[in-house]
């Protein structure tokens, strides 16, 4: 038989016709070279249509071998649908033909693997590595995102003691001003630091009974205001004079009939929004604040009250994980009524998107739910996105520069089942039963006492940071500039102030004619 390929496909074997039936002449391997006529190997069929892709040195005419600077795309299979080597016969024609590692037909990238190497960077490999540039792009990094921030330098600005703070993990201790003036709660007295000089003043100390729970700085209209409620039920309105330093008291009263701490503040202009711990949402007028509108009360303690950025909308949420939204026009009935199965004290409306309303519940849940008033307004509203964490959350902070949300947290927790609730009939009267289940088992994670940031609307974590104090990190504030975060531990007795974000760079003016030339 001829050696030449020109009848049939090029193929590396070739079965000469019998010369007699029943008999088989058998021929070693290595000595394939020497025979112009080769015999069909007894390998199995997938070995074989592998063997049949490889080039080496046949008598084959050169014409018809293939190129040795083509290159060919192989498809991401598994190692190998049968290796090679598996039997003692099989790995001597492996080892004849160089295919004892299997890896010879895996597919590889040469975007890198070819400068590695030093081979000859081919045609081919060029569109290999062209192609693989299209199907996995790189991003462009975002100057304002905290990928390019904290998360590069994971280290904190400044440290501020802060001796005496109350240890109550629901009260809200610390205040930023738009002054840059970080005000924090001490005991009875209230401290504040102006940040570009590094003054540290004394605004007032309380003569109220009890210890100062919640602080807060007034919003733009009235900058230098501060309201402090009392563990006693008292609230006072203070002006701090930052030329001398020294505060003037401009009203003090108790805040109901019966004396309930005050756990939260809310401003909006003239209006102060205040949350107690017997469940009532007031709004006082600080122009004649004996006089406050009440609101439906909640069954838990409101330890969180926020305006919307618009100042339509106010949520308040409780103890028991019950969220309610307010109309700012009509305080007589809450729009709509949110869900948790935590205590909520972590509310952030979203400066960008004024619709968009955040809350975070503590153990047993440990969620983040996204809500939006536009699609939110029913009987029974469904969250935007959830973010289940398995966490305490205790603060939540929207970046005014990029889509991305801040997180602080506390213990974390495995989860348990969801409390059940049965029904029964007394005097007629339908009653819910809850029946609790046994205490949760807290476990350390990488979500204990850190600091998480996630990206809107995917839901995606972009980063942690860890242990960033030593236990529950329970306030953030956000500075005036939108870029920094002040975070208090009360048991550490320590603020900690941190660059997440940054401001987006300044848009470049296009140069115009006009820029170039002028009329007379």
């Amino acid at each position: 038989m001829s050696d030449s390929f020109t009848e049939t496909p090029e193929c590396l074997y070739e079965t000469p016709a019998p010369q007699r039936l029943g008999k088989r002449v058998h021929q070693s391997v290595t000595n394939l070279r020497t025979h112009p006529k080769r015999r069909r190997l007894s390998a199995p069929a997938s070995a074989l249509e592998l063997l049949r892709d490889v080039n080496f040195n046949t008598d084959a005419e050169p014409s018809r071998r293939p190129s040795a600077t083509t290159d060919r795309f192989i498809s991401n299979r598994p190692k190998l649908y049968l290796p090679l080597n598996i039997t003692p016969r099989t790995n001597r024609i492996s080892k004849q033909f160089g295919l004892v590692d299997d890896r010879v037909l895996n597919f590889k990238d040469g975007s890198s693997t070819y400068v590695q190497l030093g081979e000859d960077q081919s045609t081919m490999a060029l569109i290999r590595k062209s192609a693989a540039s299209l199907f996995n792009p790189r991003l462009p990094s975002r100057p304002t995102s905290v990928m390019e921030n904290l998360d590069k330098r994971r280290q904190c600005l400044m440290v501020l003691d802060s001796p005496g703070v109350p240890i109550d993990l629901e009260s809200s201790p610390i205040t930023w001003s738009r002054q840059n003036l970080i005000a924090v709660a001490c005991g009875k007295g209230i401290f504040y630091q102006n940040l570009d000089t590094k003054t540290v003043s004394c605004l007032c100390s309380a003569s109220s009974p009890g210890y100062l729970g919640v602080i807060r700085w007034g919003d733009e209209r009235h900058e230098r205001y501060m309201a402090a409620g009392m563990s006693s039920g008292h609230l006072q309105i203070w002006d701090a004079c930052t030329q001398d330093g020294l505060g003037t008291a401009l009203h003090s009263w108790c805040a109901s009939s019966i004396p309930a701490a005050v756990k939260s503040f809310a401003w909006k202009h003239d209006l102060l929004a205040v949350g107690k711990e017997d469940g009532e949402v007031s709004l006082v007028d600080i122009r004649c604040p004996r006089i406050s509108t009440k609101m439906v009360k909640h069954r838990g303690r409101v330890l969180a009250v926020e305006w919307s950025a618009d100042k339509l909308h106010l949520a308040s949420g409780d103890s028991n994980g019950t969220v309610y939204i307010w109309d700012h026009r009509q305080t007589s009935a809450p729009l709509t009524k949110l869900r948790h199965r935590g205590s909520t004290k972590a509310l952030a409306w979203c400066p960008w998107k004024p619709d968009l309303l955040a809350t975070g519940s503590a153990a047993p849940e440990g969620k983040i739910r996204i809500w939006s008033t536009s699609s939110s307004l029913s009987p029974s509203p469904e969250p935007v996105e959830t973010l289940p964490l398995n966490t305490s959350v205790f603060s939540l902070q929207w970046s005014p520069h990029c889509k991305e949300l801040l997180s602080t947290h506390g213990p974390s927790f495995i989860p348990g089942p969801a409390p059940s609730r049965r029904t029964v009939s007394f005097s007629g009267v339908p009653i819910t039963k809850v029946k609790t289940h046994p205490q949760l088992t807290y476990m350390p994670t990488a979500l204990t006492n850190s600091i998480t940031v996630h990206e809107y609307p995917s839901g995606k974590r972009l980063m942690t940071l860890p242990n960033a104090h030593g236990n529950e990190i329970t306030q953030t504030c956000l500075g005036p500039s939108g870029e920094s975060i002040s975070t208090v531990c009360p048991k550490e007795e320590a603020i900690k102030i941190w660059q997440v974000w940054s401001k987006r760079p300044p848009a470049q003016k296009k140069e115009s004619a006009f820029d170039r030339f002028t009329i007379r």
